[in-house]
Formats: C-alpha cells, sequence, structure tokens
C-alpha cells in the first residue's frame, strides 16, 4: 500500500527531520512551509498556514501530486512573545491559527483518504502544553489546546484513523536558540544549552532526529497499533523532574 504523509512546517528543524526520516523509510512526503525547503527527497508545496483555507489547498496539492493521504505530522508552530494580558489580538489569532486550526483544517480536508487508508495523524505539542516559563502565555496556552484536539480528534475519527501526538522537551532547533539568545543571563548559546542539558534528567538536549524517530514509531501500526488519543513526552524526563527541588 502506498503511504504518503504531508507534513507541516517542513522547512523547520523538527519538520525538516520528519520529513527526511519517512522519505529514508519509504514514504512519499509532502511538506507544507511557507519557507523554502532545505533539500531532500520530498516535494515542497508553499503554504502559509496562519491563513484560512491554505491548509486544504496545499492537502489538495499534495493529492493531485503525489496521491491519496495516509498520514499528517503537524510540526508547524509559531511562538509569540508575551505574557499574560500582553499580546495582540492577531498574535492570539496567528498563534492558534498555526498551532491548532490549521491542523484541524488539514485533517478535514483529508479526511475521507484518513478512513480509507487507516491512517494516523500525529501533532507536534510540547512540554509548555503542562509546565511552561514566563512570556509565552500564547504559545503554551496553544499547545495545550492542541493536546486537547488529540483527544477530541481520537474519539472523533476512531476506529479508522489514530490520532497521537508528541510532547517534545528542548529540541536543538532554531526556534530554541532564538529563546536561549533571549536569556544572555545564562551565557553564549553552547553555554545556555549545557546548562539546559544539566537541568534535563538524561542530561541531553534532543536532536530533531530522536523526535522524527518518535513520531514514525507512532505512524506505524506494527508498533502502535492500539495506542490513540495519547500524547507522548519525549522530553528527556523534563515533566518528571520537581523544579523547586
Amino acid at each position: 500500500m502506498s503511504r504518503h504523509a504531508v507534513v507541516t512546517g517542513s522547512s523547520g528543524g523538527i519538520g525538516a527531520a520528519v520529513c527526511r526520516y519517512l522519505t529514508d523509510s519509504g514514504w512519499t512526503v509532502t511538506g507544507l512551509d511557507v519557507a523554502d525547503p532545505p533539500g531532500g527527497g520530498w516535494r515542497h508545496v508553499p503554504c502559509d498556514l496562519g491563513v484560512s483555507g491554505q491548509a486544504a489547498a496545499g492537502a489538495a496539492a499534495a493529492r493531485e501530486s503525489s496521491g491519496p493521504v495516509t498520514a499528517i505530522v503537524h510540526c508547524a508552530a509559531v511562538q509569540a512573545l508575551g505574557g499574560a494580558g500582553a499580546i495582540s489580538g492577531d498574535d492570539w489569532r496567528q498563534t492558534l491559527q498555526v498551532n491548532v486550526v490549521a491542523l484541524d483544517e488539514l485533517v478535514g480536508a483529508c479526511r475521507d483518504d484518513l478512513v480509507a487508508h487507516r491512517g494516523a495523524v500525529v501533532a507536534i505539542s510540547s512540554v509548555h502544553a503542562k509546565a511552561t516559563t514566563r512570556g509565552i502565555a500564547a504559545y503554551a496556552t496553544s499547545k495545550a489546546a492542541l493536546n486537547g484536539w488529540v483527544r477530541a480528534a481520537a474519539l472523533d475519527l476512531a476506529p479508522h484513523v489514530r490520532v497521537n501526538a508528541i510532547q517534545p522537551g528542548a529540541v536543538r532547533t532554531g526556534m530554541l536558540l532564538d529563546g536561549l539568545a533571549r536569556r544572555p543571563d545564562e551565557g553564549s548559546p553552547d553555554q545556555a544549552l549545557d546548562a539546559l542539558a544539566a537541568r534535563t534528567p538524561l542530561g541531553a538536549v534532543a536532536e530533531p532526529a530522536d523526535i522524527a524517530a518518535a513520531v514514525g514509531a507512532l505512524l506505524d501500526p506494527a508498533v502502535t497499533r492500539f495506542m490513540t488519543g495519547v500524547t507522548l513526552p519525549a522530553d528527556g524526563g523534563a515533566l518528571i523532574h520537581l523544579s523547586t527541588e
């Protein structure tokens, strides 16, 4: 059976790693992103998920070029800066549209394919859905909402489609490095990464390939056939560590 995955945010650190992993595993991959891809053996469809309707248009282009969509991996995300009460309405709308609503639009556009092929959906959530830091209220809220969407969609699409999420902790991506650059009190980016790793129980910061491998497991029915509605932590133990201790 042909396996065709649509991956959003395909030019980002995690998104590109997912595209690479799936392509190497024999999948046909269509990447959706506003940016040009970093290179690889997958098709790129320019798509601004911050605009309502673009996800459906991207799905149509993917289906036209590569056939039915049997899996969706939602890696796209924006992180507006600002604490509670200090975020513009535009930033709230953009964050929720890209991080949550676009996935729902994409699933709606591909639902018949997913059902017919007993497909799977994987959303890239974040530890910030459970425990967060100051100054990113919209991002943390959107990831909590994404976890709720995963539970609801898992019920709505059962028994034909499995819907799960990966909840990464610190991953060595551009978004993480940008965030560390806003905290000069922790030294250089390398020093900040070392400090972050030291605070993580497994003593490391994840690589995008680590998250891609977890996505691959959730897409593989031979491994996770009986899992749906699950948010799987991939955080090096960050959420089990009581920060006050």
